[in-house]
């Protein structure tokens, strides 16, 4: 197995020991577990029934001025990428997606697609429903992370969040808030270098988000 398979395996093993460690509730990504305070767990006198974060329970994460509906793409992740997008990312093939199975129900479900052979690349999109207080609960596990840094896709808050730090082989993961329960994750994976996988990510980013945004 390559040394990005590895990786990718360790960071898929990561996610799913954050989901559950944070678990009175919750990529090949980067979420982390959900914060355990009163208003998170059943029972307690201060439990409220709002998930949403406080002002002072982000973690330093941006809000999302302006959320995006995801509901439809859930359960059909492939569709956050048209034919002509694919194309642009040298993709021939449909998408597999991913939906059932332990990363899918605990960490979110996401879709992966093979560029052609010529290209060695593997790009991928999920929604990381685990986390339901979308980027706040990854800043609020940004010390877990070999590599973190905030960053912007066309306006909407996001962060280059990988760990194990596989950058220079040619894997790079970003995250991209999309509300302020929900973000979702694109990966490249492949033979760039670590500037190349990690810029051809936020393109995938770019993309998912455009099409998210004119909802399909």
């Amino acid at each position: 197995m390559s040394a990005r398979l590895v990786g990718l395996v360790a960071g898929i093993a990561t996610i799913v020991v954050m989901a559950a460690a944070g678990c009175s509730t919750e990529q090949n990504g980067t979420p982390t577990a959900q914060p355990t305070t009163s208003a998170s767990v059943p029972g307690t006198e201060e439990s409220t029934e709002s998930s949403e974060p406080s002002e002072d329970d982000t973690h330093g994460a941006p809000r999302v001025d302006s959320p995006v509906d995801a509901t439809s793409f859930l359960s059909q992740p492939c569709a956050v990428l048209s034919q002509a997008q694919m194309a642009e990312f040298g993709v021939t093939q449909p998408g597999v997606p991913t939906t059932t199975g332990a990363v899918a129900e605990n960490v979110g479900p996401f879709c992966t697609w093979h560029a052609d052979p010529s290209l060695g690349s593997t790009i991928g999109v999920g929604f990381v429903t685990g986390n339901e207080n979308g980027l706040s609960d990854t800043y609020r596990g940004r010390d877990q992370f070999e590599h973190f840094e905030p960053t912007t896709v066309d306006g909407y808050p996001a962060v280059f969040a990988n760990s194990p730090d596989l950058r220079s082989s040619g894997a790079c993961t970003i995250m991209v808030g999309i509300s302020d329960s929900l973000a979702f994750r694109a990966t490249e994976q492949g033979r760039l270098d670590a500037q190349g996988s990690c810029d051809r990510a936020r393109q995938v980013a770019e993309a998912a988000l455009a099409t998210l945004r004119e909802g399909g």
